[in-house]
């Protein structure tokens, strides 16, 4: 049942952005855009969709073959622009080169092709002036656009105009084109992004940043649910499905598609087992055909609904080879005839949903291709049933449209808010941070940008008297400072501790005394690390919490350094410590074990980039020895670096390395598990309350020679990585600065407000 009314839903405009909408659909986003706005329209909204006069992607762009104006399809409007004069020539040349560029020339953040190429393909693409100047005009009578999908001008141009509102679905393959400038600036000016599969989702966060994953929203696709077996189709042609043994290849042949692969690996499957009877059946549209039976190729073309259902219930199984798919609807087609599949390992889309479903095999190479087909004609009949058993239970659960179209509403606020109490906000808090503590400082700058996304006004200031004299007060000191915020606040504002790095044993005692005598005053306290909770508690607060620094992935929803990320991605190994500087023995440490590293990989590289406390004799002291030891070449020495750089050196990073024994915030480690950069780290408290079992802590330093061989384990083993990373993805999800923030603002609660229609 839905939250909200009917007539609420009406009331809803929903405005779909594609560049072509029409009538001769060729799969994938043409198809899921025509979908989608249809099953919106039938759930009773209002839905726009707009598009221009071109009609299809096969003919001319600059081509307005289709008029221009509003016209109804069924219970959906279609608005059509002109589309605009382009120099095709020019634009041919440089999508040649983007489509020549090998995978291996493909980097994060650096575009594929110099910038006046990218200029010609962004205003030499398929463009509208007159859909800009519509969205320009009409925009914001619009709930929310959907632009589907990410490399054409009518997403490119007109996404940033109408961002506020704007969704992007991007349909995203692992492919040259999104590695463009022009697409990474789309996806951080959206408002939020949509994603068919996990596996398009996990492309869009490696080539982007974890800085969309915040805004990101899994929706899925739907697809319809097989009908009677009585309305397939008996025959195509002289192909009677029922009587044969095949695999299918169904979709578009296409050699982007690696057909040729597929077709290549059936030969030589064909070739080593002579007297084997499976064929290969292809079927969909082509220019040239890849059939030939003498080897057993079966080439239908393009087939009809009841055709394509009967193909798909009799198959052995669904061969998929392609490497760019956001989403598979074949492969769901395939699951939910309880067929099983074979998809490529290299495509994160469907690899990732085989994985985890065990619906099906993984190929990549010729060789693993040609024994997939093997595997797949001597396998039991059961063996192939129930793996396509499994794909079945999962595709009736995530691609119902009536599930999909939940996604869809909840990802573009269309539906209200739970009925359970919005977290008990406050109007306004104020932080007070003494003017001598840069650790309460950047501690309280980083809480301040997470409570104003949690809609709570926060304001900081060195006086305890600034501002309302109602508004609760959230106190941010070092140990030692709790004087500095007299007069006290009322009893019901929050104490924030922070550790000293440097307190000699008196300045300790000092400490506890002034935290001793603020009990009274405050309704509760927080430490920004272990030891200072153990701190307060020990004074008499009661019930003191771990409140660690707010590390929001959402601050790097922006484009990174670009040089940088050009220079790091050079082939080598990239060894980061981002931390303060105010411990000399493990900075040392440190670099005689990257030393030993460099016997095990003398392509790599140790990045030291001061952050927090820096102590200008140690770091000077670091600068000098790696000019000793000859490394200046091999170290990255930095301080003070602007967010742009340090976003390209976590997403250039291999290894998160820290030998630190002090109590430090933790913050490089929140950092880098955002970054997905794997952790190796001396065990403390901050470290193990942090990080735990999720990295590698290690508790004796003594033989910096085994400390550098598990880091390069670490760099070179696949499957440990991705262990380290789905175990730090869970440990990050701990201390989210949205959790933080609910935790301060329930330990301050005020009576909560009403559940209110999101937005």
């Amino acid at each position: 049942m839905r939250n909200g009314s009917t007539a609420e839903r009406f009331r809803a405009r929903l405005g779909i952005v594609t560049p072509w909408f029409g009538f001769q659909l060729s799969g994938g986003a043409e198809q899921q855009s025509w979908q989608l706005a249809h099953h919106l329209a039938n759930a009773g909204y209002l839905v726009d969709v707009l598009t221009t006069c071109c009609a299809s992607f096969n003919d001319d762009w600059a081509h307005n073959a289709l008029p221009a104006g509003t016209q109804r399809s069924g219970n959906i409007v279609v608005k059509r622009f002109r589309v605009d004069k382009r120099d095709r020539r020019a634009f041919a040349r440089v999508n040649a080169v983007l489509t020549g560029l090998r995978p291996e020339q493909l980097k994060r953040s650096v575009s594929p092709i110099g910038e006046d190429e990218a200029r010609v393909f962004e205003e030499d693409n398929i463009n509208s002036s007159a859909l800009l100047r519509y969205l320009a005009a009409d925009g914001a009578s619009y709930r929310a656009l959907v632009f589907i999908p990410y490399l054409y001008g009518p997403t490119l141009a007109a996404l940033p105009a109408v961002a506020d509102r704007a969704w992007l679905q991007p349909c995203l393959h692992d492919e040259p084109y999104a590695y463009l400038p022009a697409v990474r600036r789309t996806a951080h000016a959206a408002r939020g992004i949509l994603f068919n599969s996990a596996g398009e989702l996990e492309l869009a966060v490696s080539l982007f940043g974890p800085g969309i994953i915040k805004k990101s929203t899994l929706v899925g696709q739907g697809v319809e649910i097989p009908k009677d077996s009585g309305s397939f189709a008996e025959r195509i042609g002289n192909f009677v499905p029922r009587s044969e043994r095949y695999v299918l290849y169904l979709g578009r042949q296409d050699p982007r598609k690696n057909v040729g692969l597929l077709v290549h690996a059936f030969g030589e499957f064909r070739r080593r087992h002579p007297m084997s009877p499976l064929k290969l059946v292809l079927a969909g549209e082509r220019s040239t055909s890849y059939g030939d039976t003498g080897k057993g190729i079966v080439d239908l073309g393009r087939v009809d609904e009841t055709e394509k259902a009967a193909l798909l219930a009799h198959s052995l199984a669904l061969v998929q080879p392609s490497t760019m798919e956001s989403y598979s609807r074949v492969m769901m087609e395939s699951w939910l005839h309880g067929r099983p599949v074979v998809v490529n390992e290299q495509c994160e889309a469907t690899a990732t949903v085989v994985r985890e479903t065990g619906g099906g095999l993984l190929a990549g190479t010729v060789s693993s291709w040609e024994s997939m087909l093997y595997y797949v004609d001597v396998a039991d009949s059961k063996a192939l049933d129930a793996m396509g058993e499994r794909g079945r239970l999962h595709a009736l659960h995530s691609s119902s449209w009536p599930k999909v179209i939940e996604a869809y509403e909840r990802a573009l606020g269309l539906r209200v808010a739970g009925n359970g109490p919005r977290p008990r906000g406050l109007e306004t808090i104020r932080q007070v941070s003494a003017g001598s503590a840069p650790l309460a400082r950047h501690y309280a700058d980083a809480l301040t940008r997470t409570l104003e996304r949690a809609q709570v006004r926060s304001f900081l200031s060195e006086s305890p008297l600034a501002g309302s004299d109602d508004a609760p007060l959230v106190v941010h000191h070092t140990c030692g400072v709790v004087e500095e915020a007299a007069p006290l606040p009322a009893r019901g504002a929050a104490l924030i501790c922070h550790a000293e790095a440097a307190a000699t044993e008196q300045h300790q005692l000092a400490c506890r005394a002034t935290l001793s005598g603020a009990v009274a005053s405050y309704g509760t306290a927080f430490g920004s690390t272990p030891s200072t909770v153990a701190e307060l508690q020990a004074v008499g607060f009661d019930e003191p919490r771990f409140l660690p620094i707010c590390v929001d992935p959402r601050d790097w929803d922006c484009d990174d350094d670009r040089p940088l990320a050009k220079a790091l991605q050079d082939g080598c190994t990239n060894l980061v410590y981002v931390g303060p500087f105010n411990e000399l023995e493990s900075l040392d440490q440190l670099l005689t074990a990257f030393l030993h590293y460099l016997t095990l990989d003398r392509d790599s590289r140790l990045v030291l980039v001061a952050r927090g406390e820096v102590d200008e004799t140690i770091y000077g002291r670091v600068s000098a020895k790696v000019r000793s030891l000859d490394l200046v070449d091999r170290v990255l020495l930095a301080r003070d670096i602007a967010e742009p750089q340090l976003q390209s050196v976590y997403r250039c990073a291999h290894l998160f390395w820290s030998l630190d024994e002090g109590n430090s915030l933790g913050e490089g480690f929140l950092q880098a598990m955002w970054f997905d950069v794997p952790i190796i780290a001396y065990k403390t408290e901050v470290s193990t309350r942090l990080v735990g079992d999720a990295g590698l802590l290690i508790a004796d330093k003594s033989d910096l020679m085994a400390v550098a061989a598990l880091a390069q384990i670490v760099v070179t083993d696949g499957e440990l990585r991705r262990r380290i990373v789905r175990a730090q993805r869970t440990a990050r999800a701990c201390f989210d600065a949205e959790t933080i923030a609910r935790d301060l603002l329930d330990r301050l609660a005020v009576p909560g407000r009403e559940p209110q229609e999101a937005h």
